[in-house]
């Protein structure tokens, strides 16, 4: 039985913890929740049997063989940390966090333990991961998504932008992956884990050998833009990756889950992902 500790009780954790419930009653268990919400949690503690307690990070932590993060960008940085210096493995929801230091791909790889990280609201990262065991040369990523999923974002507080009155659609940002996810740190997941499927996995091959791969595939040049879009009520994501064996592009519509800045594939990936882990067969790269 795996013990899985939750930080984060919102929309999100709290449909993962009840598939877990539901889908692997015999192979997994929620014995603790973290949440900055005390409400939060509680709410999602009723739900649950046994009701898990609801504790501090350290405990929860201790507690656990699997920490899930669902929580936000902000901490799960420090979550990723503390759970791998007590040899846990962890469930990544927040993969924005992972980009802006990697000294946790090190760590994890000195402990022997795993970092599980779903493909969230993209789709081909098996291609590119493939891909990424020769030479990428080039990745671009646009996301399309209705301004009100923006506009709480700090790149648009901080340039004082209304996008309430836009008519058509407008181009808010362009640049690196670590860029948008400073820039939007709760939309940009799907910049983050495609940089890390396309220059961490070419880095970790390449490290062990594998002909072809390229120590310099985590310099791979990747452009990411970001459009505010009024005329679509779907995010949407557009990928194109040219490397040495060809080229992968895709196209992903996807409607918001409840919270707005997320989209619900991103969700449904996480739960497929929780499959990947407990399920007895795997399919897919």
């Amino acid at each position: 039985m795996v013990r899985i500790g939750l930080v984060g009780c919102g929309a999100i954790g709290s449909r993962l913890a009840l598939v877990v419930q539901r889908d692997y009653p015999n192979r997994a268990r929620i014995t603790a929740l973290h949440d900055i919400s005390h409400s939060h949690a509680r709410a999602l503690q009723r739900r649950l049997h046994p009701p898990p307690p609801i504790v501090s990070l350290p405990t929860l932590i201790r507690k656990s063989h699997l920490v899930l993060e669902a929580a936000s960008v902000e901490i799960a940085g420090d979550v990723v940390r503390r759970a791998l210096q007590a040899r846990r493995d962890v469930f990544v929801m927040s993969v924005g966090a992972l980009l802006q230091d990697q000294r946790w791909r090190r760590l994890a790889e000195r402990v022997g333990r795993k970092v599980y990280i779903p493909s969230g609201a993209l789709a081909g990262l098996d291609g590119v991961a493939a891909m990424s065991v020769g030479r990428i040369r080039r990745i671009s990523l646009i996301t399309r998504k209705p301004p009100r999923a923006l506009a709480d974002a700090p790149l648009i507080r901080r340039k004082k932008l209304n996008l309430t009155r836009l008519t058509r659609p407008t181009v808010v940002f362009e640049g690196s992956p670590e860029a948008a996810v400073r820039a939007f740190p709760q939309n940009t997941n799907v910049a983050a884990v495609l940089a890390l499927a396309a220059g961490g996995a070419a880095v970790h091959r390449g490290s062990r050998g594998v002909p072809g791969a390229k120590a310099t595939g985590a310099r791979v040049a990747m452009r990411v833009r970001v459009v505010a879009d009024p005329t679509i009520r779907r995010n949407v994501h557009e990928l194109e990756v040219e490397g040495d064996c060809g080229r992968v592009r895709c196209q992903v519509e996807s409607r918001p889950s409840a919270n707005p800045k997320t989209s619900e594939l991103a969700v449904r990936s996480a739960v497929a992902t929780l499959g990947r882990i407990f399920d007895a067969v795997v399919v897919g790269t």
